[in-house]
């Protein structure tokens, strides 16, 4: 379904994308993880045309991209990291402008505002949209073409962790439509479960690509949240270990919660349902840190 094969690009003397390749299979669902600067988002610009690269051959669906661009955009739709939003438009207004600009059945504009339940907010103008509620109206957009691939470049980006919890479930639906997604992150508590495939960028290479699967056997996912909760109770800290908690330390009204990071959305979302007033949070990237350094140590000591 989507090809890269030996993809480099350099801006000026600094080399973004260093050799790349790998595929992704219909219905498959990949993350490119990595720090920003690793090369995702020249990676994904690539791949739907808003960059030409120095080297090497990209195909979607069959269809070399630097040959037939415009026959190969056909298949696919693109969130970018950073969405640019008409000020004075409301949210209806914007999904119907960009309904027309597509010239898509307005029966779309319907299946993004149930899809991404929008409906609270379609009288807003963009001006009064949150980060979060204007990142969720950037994946509605792109989703509003009905067509087989997505390529999502930080999707999670701005999203709380109930919203991050909602894009997996949308992830899961696409899935069952039978959509092939590829999207970026640099946060690896967040895309745990999310995805089939794996690839980890460091400076420009890949230098893993492998199952999701694999990767957790290989190694320890874990993350660390830092809590501060107005109410602070001790049943809370009870709460956190029932949901999956490996360690919990509390300290007046702050806890710190070690846990495998497929369980930090879970603990943190079950302990608001609980009555829990979580005034801050923040994640640990310690775990992400020390794999991507352990990779790198694997990749070095390879070449």
């Amino acid at each position: 379904m989507l090809s890269v094969k030996g993809l480099r690009k350099s801006f000026k003397n600094v080399v973004a994308v260093n050799g790349v390749s790998f595929d992704v299979g219909e219905n498959e669902t990949v993350v490119l993880l990595g720090p920003n600067g690793s090369g995702k988002t020249t990676t994904l610009k690539s791949i739907v045309g808003l960059v030409i690269p120095d080297e090497g051959e990209i195909y979607v669906n069959g269809i070399n991209v630097r040959v037939n661009p415009k026959e190969a955009r056909g298949y696919l739709s693109f969130l970018p990291q950073r969405i640019s939003l008409y000020e004075n438009l409301k949210v209806v207004e914007i999904l119907e402008f960009f309904r027309k600009l597509r010239n898509l059945p307005i029966q779309r504009v319907e299946y993004v505002i149930e899809m991404l339940n929008l409906r609270d907010i379609l009288g807003k103008y963009a001006r009064e949209l949150s980060g979060g509620n204007i990142q969720r109206l950037g994946i509605a957009i792109a989703l509003m073409p009905d067509v087989p691939i997505l390529i999502l470049d930080e999707p999670t980006l701005s999203l709380d962790p109930e919203g991050v919890m909602r894009f997996k479930s949308l992830l899961s639906s696409l899935k069952k439509e039978g959509k092939t997604i590829l999207f970026t992150n640099h946060l690896l508590n967040e895309v745990d479960e999310l995805a089939d495939k794996v690839g980890i960028l460091v400076s420009g290479k890949l230098i893993t690509f492998e199952s999701a699967s694999e990767l957790k056997r290989k190694l320890k996912f874990e993350s660390k949240i830092y809590l501060i909760v107005k109410n602070m109770k001790d049943e809370f800290v009870d709460l956190a270990y029932n949901f999956g908690a490996m360690e919990v330390k509390r300290n007046g009204t702050s806890m710190i919660v070690r846990a495998d990071s497929s369980k930090i959305l879970d603990i943190i979302f079950n302990l608001k349902e609980n009555g829990a007033q979580i005034e801050n949070f923040q994640t640990s990237s310690q775990s992400f840190e020390s794999i991507y350094q352990k990779l790198v140590e694997e990749h070095e000591s390879r070449n």
